[in-house]
């Protein structure tokens, strides 16, 4: 395989020589707009925790909040969404970041919060409570900046250092950053419902406003701020993808091709170029036609207008049974 040639296209924007890069941003954008089970469970334990810790003051209690809530996916989902021109994916990862947020963060603060005080009674606006209903217009410059920073930091997680999409150990740092987007969120959620709780509107509203405002920081200031500096975008994800269609269009024609456990994996070099790697599964027997690569790099060039390198590899089987 040849070294990565350095040509005019490398210094423009665009993250190069990572495998399946713009595919696998895609795959995670539709998996972090998927709402499941977990996710409803751990928002839940998520508005508990807040919810004590503002009520106690205790900013140990609403550090562990942020630690479980999962917001990190909807708002990649969001981000990446947005840039690649994918409404249903912005939909859904809207209503599931908002949805979790509101009715399950404010409404599990307040219905904690009115429990606790028609049973025991005593609470009041703490200050940490306070500080979310934004006193000041300083405060409020301050908690944006946060949540401008952490939605950077969440993008600079996928651009600054591409390859780590590759490498399952990169989900560590994915969860450092869900603890800092957290912060912008799901604090202000449950003051949303304890104001409600308290009877004191002023209070909620405020919370509310600074939530959504931290949304926006936190999608499009921040995060998808990032990814459009380095260089992502939709016609990338749509170049990686009519190369690896086309080659998939080639090597069906070989004889006796098994689809199942037969992969394409596409490395943009640039704008015009690219690897391919292609390991094809074929019932044995017959011979693969050694022209295969080569067919495979003309019908690229001629259906994407990209140079491609390729490396075919063919594992015969003997037998195979399929799903019925």
């Amino acid at each position: 395989m040849p070294k990565k040639r350095y040509n005019e296209w490398d210094l423009r924007p665009g993250i190069w020589g990572i495998r399946n890069y713009y595919t696998t941003l895609e795959e995670r954008a539709k998996a972090g707009a998927v709402i499941s089970p977990g996710y409803i469970a751990m928002a839940m334990a998520a508005a508990g925790l807040a919810t004590a810790g503002l009520l106690l003051n205790s900013p140990a209690a609403i550090i562990g909040s942020m630690c479980v809530a999962p917001f990190m996916a909807p708002s990649r989902a969001v981000c990446i969404g947005t840039i690649y021109r994918e409404p249903g994916i912005v939909f859904r990862g809207l209503v599931k970041q908002i949805g979790g947020l509101l009715l399950i963060g404010s409404v599990i603060a307040y219905a904690l919060t009115t429990f606790l005080q028609h049973y025991l009674g005593g609470y009041t606006i703490t200050p940490e409570i306070a500080l979310r209903a934004i006193p000041t217009s300083q405060d409020f410059a301050l908690n944006l900046i946060i949540a401008i920073s952490a939605g950077a930091a969440a993008s600079l997680a996928l651009t600054a250092e591409p390859r780590r999409v590759e490498a399952p150990w990169g989900q560590v740092l994915d969860a450092v950053i869900g603890v800092e987007i957290a912060i912008s969120l799901m604090p202000p959620a449950a003051v949303v419902g304890i104001g409600l709780a308290f009877g004191d509107t002023e209070v909620a509203t405020r919370a509310l406003l600074l939530m959504l405002l931290n949304i926006v920081g936190l999608n499009i200031l921040g995060s998808g701020a990032i990814l459009l500096l380095r260089g992502v975008r939709r016609r990338f994800l749509d170049q990686e993808k009519a190369v690896r269609q086309t080659t998939a269009e080639t090597i069906i024609r070989v004889p006796g091709f098994i689809d199942e456990g037969s992969t394409i994996d596409v490395t943009l070099l640039s704008k015009h170029e690219a690897l391919i790697n292609v390991v094809v599964r074929r019932h044995f027997g017959g011979e693969v036609p050694k022209t295969l690569a080569t067919s495979i790099a003309e019908d690229v060039e001629t259906r994407t207008g990209c140079k491609s390198d390729i490396t075919v590899d063919v594992i015969p089987l003997i037998t195979h049974q399929g799903l019925k």
